[in-house]
């Protein structure tokens, strides 16, 4: 839990842990980051209706379902316990949301450059394509459990795109097809 005394050092912790959380989760990405609102949440069905603001303009495209992972609603319930009735949006960022929601539309928003310096003022290193590489586990990992079709609509990609950028062959595939256990790998 938060120290709520520090609320400036809350606020970098909800930023870090919604936004990596959402990331984690494979639920979002930059722009729908940004555009998710508290009533957006169905906490009783444990989902999201989360905006897609990007693809808006496509037909049957602009706001999907996600259900509410079980690592995820922690972290959304304590920061609705801080901030839900402080703010309309989930990541209280407006001057995030004002320069990535330009008059051209949805543009870099910069959440990696913010992430990145609060995860090394953390002690934390960063790693390549910070919120791509999220995105791709959690991809793989609910492929496992779910058909390519729900897991894509959950996570607002098709199976061609899903296939080409962000599903992986893992450690675990190695080691489950030559019957062996997983080799730990120190980093």
């Amino acid at each position: 839990m938060c120290n709520r005394s520090n609320v400036g050092g809350y606020r970098r912790k909800c930023f870090v842990v919604v936004s990596e959380g959402a990331a984690e989760s494979g639920s979002l990405e930059d722009s729908s980051t940004l555009s998710l609102r508290w009533e957006d949440i169905d906490w009783e069905m444990n989902r999201t209706s989360i905006p897609e603001p990007k693809v808006e303009y496509q037909e049957g495209r602009g706001i999907r379902s996600c259900p509410i992972f079980p690592e995820l609603r922690p972290i959304l319930d304590e920061a609705f316990e801080i901030f839900g009735d402080k703010s309309e949006y989930v990541v209280a960022a407006p001057q995030y949301r004002a320069a990535a929601n330009t008059a051209m539309g949805w543009k870099n928003s910069n959440l990696r450059t913010e992430m990145t310096r609060l995860l090394r003022r953390a002690g934390v290193s960063g790693w390549p394509r910070l919120f791509h590489s999220m995105r791709a586990s959690r991809q793989t990992e609910l492929q496992r459990e779910f058909p390519l079709h729900v897991v894509c609509s959950w996570l607002g990609n098709s199976p061609r795109i899903a296939q080409q950028s962000y599903l992986l062959v893992t450690e675990d595939d190695f080691a489950k097809a030559a019957g062996v256990a997983k080799l730990m790998v120190e980093g």
